[in-house]
């Protein structure tokens, strides 16, 4: 029974219909396998920019307000494409879409190559978080599509995990290239990774029940009702909340400010600094394995671990910001532990609608829910760019005044999170 006050989430033919079975085909391994490649990808794409920074203030002659538009209008693309991403992927399934999606992503790191003026590349980047809001939640769905419910929390912790080696190629191999080479070259490199995973995709992975896919985009209005009932059920809501709250810092801090305050705050060398982001990495890896466990043990306690991700990351950035002088090395490293789990910690949203979301609205679901940890992360990364601006530029003090915008973004995730959790119980009722 719904309760009043909650419309009920029609039910439509599934595009997809889930294995009964615990057995998983080598052809389900396969599909998976180049679906995640191609996130790893687009995740090693949307990074390439974090170790690019400072060489993109020099190429295009910019302050830190102004380069930190380049991420931020990266994400804005992303996360305003996400629920139309969302609803074309229950339309037209994941094949298409992780195709298209590496494509464009390659289109946008052309331009980016060759740009001179910061607008244009600004638009390249803009293009890039298209593409990239294809990939992920269309991986998603090849998981829950050619594997059984029981195995779906771990395997997309493995995706996630997989996300990460995405960042190490960004931190060490293309940060290497960009030394040694010129920007145009090493960006050209990034395109042509990014058409060959599109074509590949393509041809290796294949849809679960393609005669029920559409090749025509739906009516406006089944659009509009698709997303209403998507949104009105609350594990949506919570989803949305949770995702929220876990990865923005580690996305700010990986994506555009973490090389900068090192290198200018804390006194590394650029080839230290980009070294050290692999630390992110390794950490996540393993809080990926460990969320994936958790999350499918305590399937009832999903904001408790919420929760646990915010209140430890919030209280390690205050004794960054409040440690007097430079930082010891340890103690830095100790940080881009502490944020990697943020990223597997924001995939407890998505098992809110794994839980509670009718498989075909399962795409619309993901990506309402996954445009949130982008919204937090555009907002994060624009508030540090603008009060280091307003505080005088790079400098450690500037950067610990800088990191402040980052609580406020944690308050409202954790105040939320606790109202459509009191919601989402009685909506069980």
């Amino acid at each position: 029974m719904e309760p009043s006050g909650h419309p009920e989430i029609r039910s439509v033919t599934p595009i997809v219909d889930i294995p009964k079975v615990e057995r998983v085909s080598g052809k389900a391994w396969l599909y998976w396998g180049v679906a995640a490649l191609a996130y790893l990808v687009a995740v090693h794409q949307r990074s390439s920019f974090g170790v690019a920074s400072l060489d993109a203030a020099h190429r295009y002659h910019v302050g830190p307000a102004i380069l930190s538009l380049f991420p931020v209008v990266q994400l804005i693309a992303y996360s305003l494409s996400q629920i139309p991403v969302g609803v074309a992927l229950d339309h037209f399934g994941p094949r298409r879409m992780i195709t298209i999606g590496a494509i464009i992503m390659g289109l946008g790191q052309l331009t980016l190559a060759l740009s001179s003026i910061y607008p244009i590349a600004i638009l390249g980047r803009a293009v890039v978080g298209i593409g990239d809001a294809m990939t992920f939640i269309s991986v998603l769905r090849v998981t829950t599509a050619w594997f059984p419910p029981s195995k779906n929390a771990m395997m997309t912790q493995i995706i996630g995990l997989l996300g990460w080696f995405g960042q190490l190629l960004s931190a060490i191999p293309f940060a290497f290239i960009l030394r040694t080479q010129s920007w145009t070259m090493s960006f050209v490199i990034l395109t042509v990774s990014a058409a060959l995973v599109g074509i590949f995709s393509y041809a290796i992975i294949r849809d679960r029940n393609p005669e029920l896919l559409a090749n025509t985009w739906p009516r406006r209005r089944d659009l509009v009702d698709r997303v209403k009932s998507t949104w009105a059920h609350p594990a949506t809501k919570i989803g949305f909340w949770s995702h929220w709250s876990s990865p923005f810092s580690t996305n700010m801090f990986s994506l555009l400010w973490g090389v900068p305050f090192l290198v200018k705050g804390e006194g590394m060398s650029q080839s230290q600094a980009s070294t050290s982001l692999t630390s992110i990495v390794v950490v996540g890896a393993l809080a990926g394995v460990v969320f994936g466990y958790l999350i499918g043990k305590f399937p009832n306690h999903l904001d408790r671990l919420s929760y646990g991700v915010c209140i430890l990351i919030a209280i390690y950035w205050a004794v960054i910001i409040l440690w007097p002088g430079r930082a010891p090395f340890l103690l830095l490293l100790g940080l881009m532990g502490v944020i990697s789990i943020g990223g597997p910690g924001s995939l407890i949203g998505f098992a809110h609608a794994r839980k509670h979301i009718p498989l075909a609205n399962m795409g619309t679901a993901d990506g309402i829910i996954n445009a949130a940890g982008f919204y937090s992360t555009l907002l994060a990364m624009f508030g540090v760019g603008v009060l280091l601006q307003i505080a005088g530029g790079y400098s450690q003090g500037n950067f610990k005044i800088a990191f402040l915008a980052l609580y406020p973004i944690w308050i409202l995730g954790i105040i939320k999170i606790r109202k459509y959790n009191n919601q989402l119980k009685r909506y069980n009722l």
